[in-house]
């Protein structure tokens, strides 16, 4: 494993509606750093990050998956999310853990429900953000119209980053609009002198003195603009948009795009620090650093029959090493791990230390919950737990099997740990157990989950109402 400082962290989330190509990005991505020996695809199972059989079935992902990759001397942590709005508490808890959200945009279905939410949603929690139109080999695509709808929507921060050539089946390329020609290239469908501008003007909004130093000279140098590009990306005055074509034969844009997150997108050091509650009253700014207090967030568990419990975390200050024991500031406890694991899709390596920006796993770690705070003391800083949207579709269960009601509520309760938009409760007065997630999509995975991961059958119907009677009239 190749040593890195927090300066070489990057940390970016995939987020979007479905079916806008995110998974087949990632595999891209992991295949163009050469973390990958051959480009995996969503399509036919091959994908690094699709690997539950679920997901393989039914050729979309369920859960947020977890990717690393070296390149160019930094370390970047890669969190492939699910589109569909029925897996939402996934893709929350990926933007947890990371500080660029890249969302990704179908270039013929265009903004739809779920970009705009993960737009917001990664706004609520200072992210850098960045956008990326996919598919831009499609047939009917209206790129100038897209590029309208994008600005009017989430606003003139939005800017050209790299332009396509030839839009539809005869897409060829992608050109800078930092340094673009003078001359407008045929097949290019904007006007690369004004696209420059409008990314200038976003670039130097966020600093004052090379905001004075445009306006007196007119223009800036390549250098000049490229070192403040992170800063502005983390105040949201710039967010790029770039073109792609992730597909299996040819990868138009991919290696743009990764240059673009390691040259520009922000490390753990530039973003707003996260805070924390510490010895219950003290407000206390926990600073991207590796000589600092450990302190580190869950951010995702599953329970797995071969592996047992992993818990994944985000380190935000410090370091750890396997031998320390790790303190839960939920409940006190503290409890050693048998190793800290660097993460893979489905498979994971052993490695010597975590630093702030690394986003790792520990095995067979009990009581870790989403949103726990690990430290190596009790009087760490305690970070706020995240909330999610409340399930509100509810269906009543129970086992196919006589004799299963105990081992369906453990096994329901490990499934409910990973999910937290997925919810079981047992009514007191009709003694029911009714489990409630975000649509009838979501409770049929987990129902299924259930099947493949414990063994048990449910049947299920609608829960029963409790009514109450009361006397109307004398």
């Amino acid at each position: 494993m190749t040593h890195h400082h927090v300066e070489d962290i990057r940390s970016i989330a995939l987020v979007g509606h479905e079916v806008a190509g995110k998974t087949s990005l990632a595999d891209a991505l992991l295949f163009k750093a050469r973390a990958a020996d051959r480009r995996g695809s969503p399509e036919d199972g091959t994908s690094v990050s699709d690997f539950d059989e679920e997901e393989k079935k039914h050729k979309y992902s369920i859960d947020s998956s977890v990717m690393h990759f070296d390149h160019h001397g930094k370390r970047v942590y890669l969190i492939d999310t699910p589109g569909k709005p029925d897996f939402v508490g996934q893709a929350l808890c990926g933007l947890n853990a990371v500080d660029t959200a890249v969302i990704v945009i179908s270039a013929t279905a265009g903004v739809q429900v779920n970009t705009r939410r993960m737009f917001s949603e990664a706004g609520k929690r200072g992210l850098a953000r960045m956008i990326v139109i996919n598919k831009l080999d499609s047939d009917n695509v209206h790129f100038e119209e897209l590029l309208g709808a994008i600005r009017s929507t989430f606003g003139k921060a939005c800017v050209l980053w790299n332009a396509p050539l030839n839009v539809g089946p005869g897409f060829s390329g992608v050109m800078c609009m930092l340094d673009p020609p003078n001359h407008r290239p045929l097949g290019l469908s904007v006007e690369p002198a004004a696209a420059r501008s409008m990314l200038v003007d976003a670039i130097v909004e966020s600093d004052e003195a090379l905001m004075e130093k445009y306006l007196e000279t007119g223009d800036l140098s390549h250098d000049e603009l490229m070192a403040a590009l992170p800063k502005a990306l983390a105040a949201g005055t710039v967010i790029p948009i770039l073109c792609t074509a992730a597909k299996k034969d040819k990868d138009i844009g991919v290696a743009e795009l990764l240059d673009a997150i390691i040259e520009d997108t922000p490390s753990p050091k530039i973003l707003v620090p996260h805070h924390g509650i510490k010895d219950k009253t003290d407000d206390v700014a926990i600073e991207a650093n590796e000589s600092g207090e450990f302190v580190a967030q869950v951010f995702k568990t599953i329970s797995d029959k071969f592996v047992g419990n992993l818990s994944y975390f985000r380190v935000l200050s410090g370091k750890l090493t396997p031998e320390q024991p790790i303190v839960n500031l939920r409940n006190g406890r503290g409890q050693r791990a048998s190793g800290l694991l660097l993460v893979q899709g489905k498979t994971t390596k052993p490695v010597t230390e975590a630093i702030a920006g690394d986003i790792l796993a520990v095995a067979k770690v009990e009581d870790l919950h989403i949103g726990d705070t690990l430290a190596l003391n009790t009087h760490a800083p305690k970070l706020p737990e995240p909330t999610y949207p409340m399930p509100m579709f509810g269906l009543a269960v129970e086992p196919k099997a006589r004799g299963d009601e105990q081992k369906i509520s453990g096994s329901l309760h490990k499934i409910a740990d990973e999910d937290p938009t997925f919810k079981m409760t047992r009514d007191t007065q009709t003694k029911e157990l009714v489990i409630t997630g975000m649509s009838q999509l979501h409770l049929d995975i987990v129902r299924h989950r259930l099947k493949t991961r414990f063994d048990l059958e449910i049947i299920t119907h609608e829960p029963k109402i409790a009514y109450r009677e009361t006397i109307t009239a004398t």
